[in-house]
């Protein structure tokens, strides 16, 4: 016989909210899930992948001065680990591009906890948008306020070999203005002696070198195009910087560092540097060619590190078409998550029916559209799943008016 469930007492509970189950993150990189990274653990790297690396990396005389982590061994290492992961794991198979974020611990900087981003499986230029629009809200989020993104492109391989030939005949006319250091670097890689500023304190080198934007393809010229119209659509002060640069066996296209403006005007600590690694799984012998850009974030290490263990589920599906109403969406979500709104969102897709189809997968109750229309209205449509009723609303009432349909 069943037994009779017994009816509650007192005060009615609250009904319970539905979670989206994942690995608990550090809160100081909420802002990741926002924009539609997914945590994993702490990549594990092997033997292998520390081979691997060796195998593309040589070292120098002496580390060149202004660029402490864009050459640094971790770097490379890292990045062939995640895609070793992604193809034993076959992620190939689901919705791309993939979003990660995971930590990792600065063994030689104890005070310092750094929080990774991962864009992998496209070579659209909304990767670097991605990673620099949560790379500075996780950093506000962190009390960093005045911040300045130093960007530069060496651009695809045609491009990379375009300019390693003119810098590398650059140099060699000046090699008696290079110190002893610069010297035996600039034999294994001429693009190790660009960004160093001991041999060229004044930067007379520098000022009149190659610049690799000048050697770039068709091709390269428009995505880094692209990179910066997101970035002046963010609004986030940024600057060219032509001595910025990769290491080119491992590293390709779009690099760029963030540094902390002091108030005083002048330049603070470096607080994040990413690139893009494309060409990177061929050279590790993965057969099929894996697009990726990444970005590391350097946060101060605070002595209680709260984790998040869930978040709510998102009440809606955020869909865009066209570039211009892509560059807005950055904003758009931004607005949401500041209201602790969250939505699903695939901004690496630019068909209707690509992005749509996870809407049904995904069983939101809401869609949320922009399109060349709505843009241009300053708007966006929102749909209800279940009545297919839809509504344009204003991006400044957007978060009102989500809010009312929760309540």
């Amino acid at each position: 016989m069943k037994k009779k469930q017994k009816k509650s007492k007192g005060k009615k509970t609250a009904p319970k909210k539905e979670y989206v189950n994942f690995l608990p993150l550090n809160k100081m990189a909420e802002a990741a899930l926002y924009f539609g990274f997914t945590p994993i653990k702490n990549i594990s790297i092997n033997k292998e992948d520390v081979k691997n690396a060796s195998s593309l990396k040589e070292t120098w005389a002496k580390n060149c001065s202004g660029m402490p982590w864009l050459f640094s061994q971790s770097f490379v290492e890292e990045r062939i680990a995640l895609l070793r992961n992604y193809t034993e794991q076959k992620m190939i198979s689901l919705p791309q591009p993939l979003m990660f974020v995971h930590e990792t611990e600065i063994i030689k900087e104890r005070a310092k906890h750094t929080i990774n981003l991962e864009v992998v499986g496209t070579e659209k230029a909304v990767a670097e948008a991605l990673l620099l629009k949560t790379t500075v809200s996780i950093l506000k989020d962190n009390g960093y306020k005045n911040l300045m993104v130093e960007i530069n492109t060496i651009g695809d391989k045609e491009s990379i070999n375009k300019f390693s030939k003119e810098l590398a005949n650059y140099y060699k006319k000046n090699l008696n203005q290079l110190g002893a250091h610069c010297r035996q670097n600039f034999k294994k890689e001429p693009f190790y002696v660009l960004p160093c500023k001991e041999c060229d304190a004044e930067g007379k080198l520098r000022e009149v070198a190659p610049t690799s934007i000048a050697s770039l393809s068709d091709i390269s010229r428009l995505q880094f195009k692209e990179v910066l119209e997101f970035i002046e659509t963010m609004q986030l002060q940024y600057r060219i910087n032509n001595c910025l640069v990769p290491d080119r066996k491992y590293g390709s296209g779009t690099v760029f560092e963030i540094k902390e403006v002091l108030a005083d005007g002048k330049e603070g600590e470096i607080v994040a540097v990413g690139f893009r690694y494309d060409g990177l799984a061929q050279k590790v012998g993965i057969k099929r060619d894996i697009p990726g850009a990444g970005v590391k974030i350097f946060l101060k290490k605070k002595t209680i590190v709260k984790k998040i263990s869930k978040l709510p589920k998102p009440i809606a599906f955020y869909i865009q078409l066209g570039d211009e109403a892509k560059h807005k969406s950055l904003e758009v979500i931004e607005r949401l998550r500041n209201d602790n709104i969250y939505v699903y969102h695939m901004l690496g897709r630019d068909k209707f029916g690509s992005q749509f189809s996870l809407v049904e997968k995904s069983k939101v109750p809401y869609v949320i559209i922009m399109g060349k229309k709505e843009f241009l209205e300053n708007g966006a449509m929102v749909r209800d799943n279940s009545t297919r009723n839809q509504e344009t609303i204003s991006v400044e009432k957007l978060v009102e008016y989500i809010k009312n349909l929760k309540a």
